[in-house]
């Protein structure tokens, strides 16, 4: 299936597994994710995640394409509370981004 916006997907209640299991192999995308997870003895915590994914397999021209209006997309949307990259899904792993939200839940700006 073709796809012709950066934001053409949108995941509701989809687990982190299956959000990852959508991302192309191919094609660079933005996303905007509600990742949920549990604080301990704060309960469960959710942040509001920004993706910039492009894989390393993508076409240099819809890589570049990507880098060129990123900002504008995130200016898109209010709230965004972490921002995230990635080249392969090992750098944008649920451990990864886990780590990444606690430390800016302890340590934050």
């Amino acid at each position: 299936q073709s796809r012709s916006s950066a934001a053409s997907d949108v995941y509701k209640r989809q687990t982190y597994d299956d959000f990852l299991a959508d991302l192309p192999d191919n094609e660079p995308r933005y996303v905007v994710y509600n990742f949920e997870y549990d604080a301990g003895y704060d309960g469960t915590n959710s942040k509001v995640l920004f993706f910039s994914w492009a894989p390393d397999t993508s076409k240099i021209k819809d890589k570049m394409i990507y880098a060129g209006t990123k900002d504008t997309f995130k200016k898109a949307f209010k709230g965004l509370e972490i921002e995230s990259g990635g080249t392969d899904k090992s750098e944008v792993a649920y451990d990864v981004i886990l780590e990444r939200v606690q430390s800016r839940h302890r340590h934050p700006r």
